[in-house]
């Protein structure tokens, strides 16, 4: 803690201002690195007219531009293949649509209201239909969904259902308001509340379901897993020569030999969606084709993965330009489009969203649509930094809480997007900006792509990441990454 100290006074004396996630970031940062990186911290908010500095500003220098570290073990490396567990791969299960949707917006409320109430920290929690007893200035808490959010004067008003009813609440206090502003309509939320007349609820907190602080599983053997998504091949914008540069060093015929030694230690690749462009997926979508056959498509991708060395298991997730149905969740890539793939026994062709354990660290892979809601939508949340949003969906223990916005959901028996197992990494791409990011022990790897700027992410000022690979060390969870357009020179 002495060399926290001197940190933190480095910090202030250059008249910034550390926040509480902040000073919790640098706890976990070994004294060496800080001490290292922190006067190219302290320039850059400089430079920038920055003057917090907080968990997401530090990640970008101790996660991005750190250069990977030696690796110490240097012990004969062994291939024994041994395939991820699939703790979850999902096929679809549709209701009639009215039927479908009633049982599915029930299963929500019902699975994220076990989650609170595993909690030792709530009680007094009543439901809509007890809250006419209560006497005036009595103090309770309501679990339930949001159906509607109005901004008026400063203040919130939030419509809150459960399955006896619902009632209207409002927020009096800044922070309060603050805090309701960044919640989602449908997402499942405990809220506090002061009844002060029969018809008026005051909000004095908003607690959300969120997660405790995760231990990590650790694999017993150091090797590596990689993590990519949004190849989109088929496309003009398509980096070929970039991926291709991305299989040479997993071949070990590219880099230094560190380098050499990081791809060696690999034995994962996981994708989370967009393998291929698709077709029709969106307005004149064929003048930016290449290849303007779907089932083409998936062969050529097929040819490029047929390069990774054969110790290297393959884990493939679709996304929305994936030659399935759009509404989540999304059933594996059909074996009709993609033979060539199904008959790589090292290929694991699974559903968006699937869970996986590799070797004991349990990963929640999710494509990520449902990130051009949630980023659109709330206060301080962009594009560029597309983790943030993964936090946000992780706090709300849920995948896609919006319904009715970009994101079709599909109406089934039960919510099967809710996040009721806490993994070690979530993974997820579709934003096509790279950004790594850690909370309460889940670390967040959002991926970039494997494509340049389109025409559309142009008309959205959205600049992409391309060519980047995140790389986990499944014995410790540390994270590297991996930029091909600077490795290729």
């Amino acid at each position: 803690m002495e060399n926290v100290s001197k940190i933190i006074k480095r910090i202030t004396e250059s008249g910034l201002i550390l926040t509480s996630d902040g000073f919790e970031y640098i706890k976990t940062i070994d004294p060496k690195r800080l001490n290292e990186i922190m006067d190219s911290v302290i320039q850059e908010a400089q430079r920038k007219n920055v003057y917090y500095i907080d968990g997401s500003f530090l990640d970008k220098f101790f996660e991005r531009r750190e250069p990977i570290q030696k690796i110490e073990e240097k012990r004969e490396i062994r291939y024994e293949r041994i395939k991820p567990e699939i703790i979850y791969s999902l096929h679809p299960e549709p209701l009639g649509e009215v039927e479908g949707f009633l049982r599915y917006f029930k299963s929500r409320y019902n699975k994220i209201s076990k989650l609170f109430r595993r909690r030792g920290d709530l009680n007094r929690v009543v439901k809509t239909g007890e809250i006419s007893k209560l006497p005036m200035k009595t103090r309770f808490k309501i679990i339930g969904m949001v159906r509607d959010l109005i901004v008026r004067r400063r203040r919130l008003y939030l419509d809150l259902e459960d399955d006896e009813g619902s009632i209207t609440i409002i927020t009096t206090e800044d922070d309060v308001f603050r805090k309701g502003l960044m919640l989602l309509k449908d997402q499942v939320v405990c809220v506090d509340v002061i009844k002060l007349r029969e018809d008026l609820f005051i909000a004095k907190d908003f607690i959300w379901p969120d997660i405790a602080t995760k231990v990590n599983n650790r694999a017993n053997r150091k090797v590596f897993a990689v993590f990519i998504s949004d190849l989109h091949v088929g496309n003009t914008h398509f980096l070929e020569g970039l991926f291709n540069d991305f299989i040479k060093w997993l071949n070990g015929r590219l880099g230094s030999e560190f380098h050499k030694e990081v791809a060696s230690r690999v034995r994962y690749l996981v994708i989370a969606g967009d393998l291929v462009d698709g077709i029709g997926v969106y307005p004149n979508q064929i003048n930016e084709l290449e290849i303007r056959d779907l089932y083409e498509q998936y062969e050529a991708a097929a040819r490029l993965l047929s390069k990774i060395p054969r110790h290297i298991e393959i884990i493939i997730i679709p996304g929305n330009h994936d030659a399935v149905a759009k509404a989540l969740p999304q059933p594996p890539i059909p074996e009709e489009y993609a033979k060539k793939l199904y008959m790589d026994e090292r290929i694991h062709i699974l559903s968006n969203p699937s869970y996986i354990s590799l070797e004991g660290v349990e990963v929640l892979i999710c494509h990520g649509k449902a990130l051009d809601d949630v980023l659109s939508s709330k206060p301080g949340l962009d594009f560029q930094h597309p983790a943030k949003g993964m936090e946000l969906l992780l706090r709300c223990r849920h995948l896609a809480p919006i319904y009715g916005a970009t994101t079709p959901i599909a109406p089934e028996r039960e919510d099967r997007l809710v996040i009721e197992r806490v993994p070690d990494i979530l993974h997820m791409g579709h934003v096509h900006i790279h950004q790594i990011r850690r909370y309460r022990g889940v670390t967040l790897i959002a991926s970039g792509s494997w494509q340049s700027q389109t025409s559309y992410q142009r008309r959205l000022d959205i600049k992409p990441t391309p060519g980047i690979a995140t790389i986990v060390d499944l014995s410790s969870l540390q994270t590297y990454t991996m930029d091909f357009k600077a490795l290729s020179g």
